[in-house]
């Protein structure tokens, strides 16, 4: 039993292995959606609501678990930016989806003026923008990766930074407070294209190497019949592709949504 994936060097083995750690976060991470949700808030929420929150919890608990998790912390770069994909642009906004009608409820007669202030700060488009691109380009960094996946607390910081500064980049995009009432749908596409073009840097880096760039993988012991670079450069297809077709289809979402508004109202 180990708190946390990490890469420990060791051939793989499909025996199966207990990562509290990982249930812990999974629970903290429930618990602190519940609590933005307010009391009574899945009686509020709309079945797709309902849903998008389990299967945001779910793939939030699959992305970390074994055997996804463990894979992705010592052995392939590919299954390391699957799971990044998966926290960031599955996961974090199916959450905030799912608790946005009770946080709409609960937010503005709950929240004292400071902490109002200081939440319109930290998810305002522009900061939550540039803390999820830092936060991306800093965790993708050769010497950050190959520091810090060897140990379960660094392992662990670079899941829940991922993670954590998803839930800012999209904030401004899903949940309905603070509003910002120039940000319209035109804006949040904008904003989505935008945001995420630094994936689009790393997996050219990626696929375009001649040589591996993360020693942590390259050195790993091998787990299916594939080679270093081969896996790197499928991990940055994964980071290009992945990542522009789930913007693309938040941007359709959110353009219907804009469009089937203006229906109505006409």
């Amino acid at each position: 039993m180990q708190w946390w994936c990490a890469a420990l060097g060791e051939q793989w083995t499909w025996t199966w292995r207990a990562y509290p750690g990982v249930w812990l976060f999974v629970i903290a991470v429930g618990a602190g959606f519940r609590w933005l949700a307010g009391s009574g808030a899945w009686s509020r929420a709309t079945a797709t609501e309902r849903g998008a929150l389990i299967v945001g919890g779910l793939t939030l608990w699959a992305s970390l678990d074994w055997p996804l998790g463990p894979i992705a912390a010592g052995y392939l770069a590919s299954a390391h930016a699957l799971q990044f994909l998966i926290e960031t642009m599955v996961a974090a906004p199916l959450l905030l989806f799912g608790v946005r009608s009770g946080f709409a409820a609960r937010a503005p007669r709950t929240m004292p003026p400071l902490a109002r202030r200081a939440g319109r700060l930290v998810v305002h488009p522009l900061m939550a923008a540039i803390v999820f691109n830092v936060v991306v380009a800093t965790t993708h960094v050769p010497a950050v990766v190959d520091g810090l996946m060897p140990s379960a607390l660094g392992a662990f910081a670079i899941d829940a930074a991922w993670f954590f500064s998803a839930v800012l980049f999209w904030w401004p995009v899903i949940m309905p407070a603070p509003s910002y009432p120039h940000f319209g749908p035109p804006l949040k596409i904008l904003y989505l294209l935008v945001g995420t073009l630094f994936h689009t840097v790393i997996g050219m880096i990626m696929l375009s190497a001649e040589l591996p760039i993360y020693g942590v993988y390259e050195l790993a012991p091998p787990i299916f019949a594939i080679s270093p670079r081969a896996d790197q450069q499928l991990a940055g297809g994964i980071m290009e592709l992945g990542v522009f077709g789930a913007i693309v289809i938040s941007s359709a979402i959110v353009f219907f949504r804009w469009a089937n508004k203006d229906e109505r109202r006409a």
